[in-house]
């Protein structure tokens, strides 16, 4: 996966004028948007790490001109698995447009960040995983822009993983709660959210 930008914005005005901008700036690629509640739309681009920077900065400053700018953010060197939880292209909708998945088995300790934003999720998630051997298990956005996202492992490495994502997202965004169980009960699968 090349590297990532994202432009947060509260409102949907914002966000298109960054879209905008941020395609006609630099030689990148439109992944998605998203809308993830409280009036939160996040857009994704993806391309070389200098053109993407080059986009962002063009987006947060048309954002930041018509909108409300949340945040923004560039994942240079972006986990493999972030595609799983990525919008698919479209405009802000809300759904993530991937295929339904299957439940995950919790088989491990289990590891959470919610944060208030869609991009700080995503920079949390790519901590995460690049900072111990866990699993991204999935992501759950419940509204007024709280975004959840799960990973695996063995209780060691979730404990390194949630504390390097509460780190990353810290820098960017708004860490709501992180938490790490060590031995989730069966049932607490039943409440995941499913695995694309």
């Amino acid at each position: 996966m090349k590297a990532l930008g994202f432009i947060e914005t509260k409102g949907l005005v914002g966000n298109i004028d960054a879209t905008d901008a941020m395609l006609k700036a630099a030689d990148v690629e439109f992944i998605g948007s998203d809308t993830i509640g409280a009036g939160l739309t996040t857009v994704i681009v993806t391309g070389e790490v200098g053109a993407v920077k080059a986009a962002t900065e063009a987006g947060e400053e048309a954002a930041s001109r018509v909108g409300e700018l949340f945040c923004v953010n560039v994942i240079a060197r972006p986990h493999a698995d972030l595609a799983r939880i990525m919008p698919a292209k479209g405009p802000a909708t809300g759904k993530s447009g991937l295929p339904a998945g299957e439940q995950v088995p919790l088989d491990a300790a289990l590891g959470m960040i919610e944060t208030n934003g869609l991009t700080a999720s995503i920079e949390a998630a790519d901590a995460m995983l690049k900072s111990a051997d866990v699993s991204l298990v999935g992501q759950e956005k419940i509204g007024a822009g709280l975004v959840t996202v799960f990973v695996q492992g063995d209780v060691g490495a979730v404990k390194a993983a949630v504390e390097a994502g509460q780190t990353a997202a810290s820098r960017i965004g708004e860490v709501v709660s992180a938490l790490v169980i060590p031995r989730p009960h069966a049932s607490v699968s039943e409440c995941m959210p499913e695995l694309r």
